[in-house]
C-alpha cells in the first residue's frame, strides 16, 4: 500500500508542477518557458529515484542519458519555433517536429551517442 500512496503522491506534485507552467504560460510565456527549461521535470525524477532507490551509480546513468537526450530534442524546438512562425497549423507542427526530433535520435543512434 505504501507504494502506491507514494506513487500517488509523485503524480500529484508533477501533475501541480505541469498545470502551474501551463496556466503561468497564458500570462507570462517567457516565465513559463523559464521554468519549463530548467530541468524540473529531471529534478522531481531524481528526486522520486533517489528516494526509493538510494541508487548512486543509477542517478548518475540517468543524468547522464538525460544529458545526452537533450541535444537531439533541440531538433523538435528548432523545427516547432519556426513552423508556429511559418503558420503551419498546430497538429502539423507537432508532427513534424516530431519527425525531426526521430530524425535526430536516428542519428545520434548510428553514431552510437545513444546507449
Amino acid at each position: 500500500m505504501q507504494i502506491a500512496a507514494f506513487f500517488v503522491v509523485k503524480v500529484v506534485v508533477s501533475g501541480i508542477l505541469i498545470a502551474v507552467i501551463s496556466s503561468l504560460a497564458k500570462t507570462f510565456p517567457k516565465w513559463a518557458a523559464l521554468l519549463t527549461a530548467l530541468p524540473l521535470i529531471t529534478f522531481l525524477s531524481l528526486i522520486w529515484i533517489y528516494v526509493e532507490t538510494k541508487d548512486l551509480a543509477l542517478l548518475e546513468t540517468y543524468t547522464r542519458d538525460g544529458f545526452i537526450w537533450v541535444l537531439p530534442s533541440f531538433l523538435f524546438l528548432i523545427a516547432a519555433i519556426y513552423l508556429f512562425r511559418a503558420k503551419v497549423p498546430f497538429l502539423l507542427t507537432m508532427g513534424l517536429s516530431t519527425a525531426a526530433l526521430f530524425i535526430g535520435v536516428f542519428i545520434f543512434e548510428k553514431l552510437h551517442l545513444l546507449k
